[in-house]
């Protein structure tokens, strides 16, 4: 199957009441620049954000994920294990003369945590979400920065898990199809595209290139659109395609991790996953379609409509 093929797209009527998001939410102070590629939040997008983030844990319980708390300083070893492609060497943070790295990725605790371990396979499925242990670092060059867009530093809700193959592959449609309704329970328009991913692993283009339906896809991205793809003017923006934009990768890893790893279990085929949700970019494309009233929105969140109204 091709790369950035599109699977499935639900278009919300009606049109999006946002404008540019990233000039409004600074113009209001809802964001505020503090240095290049960061930001200070206000209430209200603060308020938004949590509740998104709340909502999309509760989401993930319900499908049998327990939350855990990781850190965010990784040993360099485990980078390396983990064979990043897209956010190594240039976009990693380091720390400590390079032997730590501020987590680009949010997943790697759990693979460093278990590495070289042998997991009792009555431990399985083991589901992890995660996002408690705060900011995704990465590097990003000055020119690609894009206010909370592309950050320096941003939140998700991450999850990951460790199950026979089969069942990981179950995992996976289990969460898209969750975080997918979320999105249409926001009133946002949703695609679901074949995804590049962060790793150059072979195995995963070889399932790619054998892919015929869905679920076979190793690398599934969740996009909403975020903005206009024209600038006030008429002109084209830099790059944009379309109104789509990734807020959210699923991937099938098969057992490439658990072998970079070290992890054995007693179970057959162990295999690895994950699917992170990028809770910047929801905000922008939920105030993208649904505007600054809070009063005007889909979802009743208190501390956004208090703050905007100054009370």
């Amino acid at each position: 199957m091709e790369l950035f093929t599109v699977l499935d797209q639900i278009v919300t009527p009606g049109e999006p009441r946002g404008g540019d998001v990233v000039a409004e939410a600074t113009k209001r102070r809802w964001i505020m620049p503090f240095a290049t590629g960061q930001y200070v939040y206000g209430p209200e997008w603060t308020a938004l954000t949590r509740h998104l983030q709340q909502e999309l844990l509760t989401r993930a319980a319900r499908i049998g994920f327990q939350e855990w708390l990781f850190p965010r300083m990784i040993p360099a070893e485990a980078v390396r294990s983990f064979q990043l492609t897209q956010f190594a060497p240039h976009l990693l943070l380091t720390l400590d003369g390079g032997k730590q790295v501020l987590d680009p990725v949010q997943c790697l605790p759990m693979y460093h945590l278990f590495a070289n371990a042998e997991i009792d396979s009555r431990r399985l499925p083991l589901r992890i979400v995660e996002t408690m242990g705060g900011w995704t670092w990465r590097d990003e060059a000055v020119d690609e920065l894009d206010g909370p867009i592309r950050a320096r530093e941003f939140l998700r809700v991450e999850h990951v898990w460790l199950a026979p193959h089969d069942e990981g592959v179950t995992i996976r449609a289990q969460v898209r199809d969750s975080v997918v309704t979320f999105l249409r329970e926001l009133g946002l328009s949703v695609q679901v595209v074949v995804g590049e991913g962060c790793m150059d692993i072979p195995s995963i283009q070889k399932s790619l290139s054998a892919a015929q339906a869905i679920d076979e896809v190793p690398v599934l991205d969740l996009e909403i659109p975020l903005r206009d793809p024209l600038h006030a003017d008429g002109s084209l923006r830099p790059n944009a395609k379309e109104d789509f934009e990734e807020i959210c990768g699923c991937t099938v890893e098969g057992d490439h991790q658990v072998d970079n790893f070290g992890i054995h279990s007693d179970a057959p085929g162990l295999a690895s996953g994950c699917c992170g949700v990028g809770l910047n970019r929801l905000a922008v494309g939920f105030l993208y379609q649904h505007g600054f009233d809070p009063t005007q929105w889909p979802i009743d969140v208190p501390a956004a409509r208090s703050a905007s109204s100054g009370a």
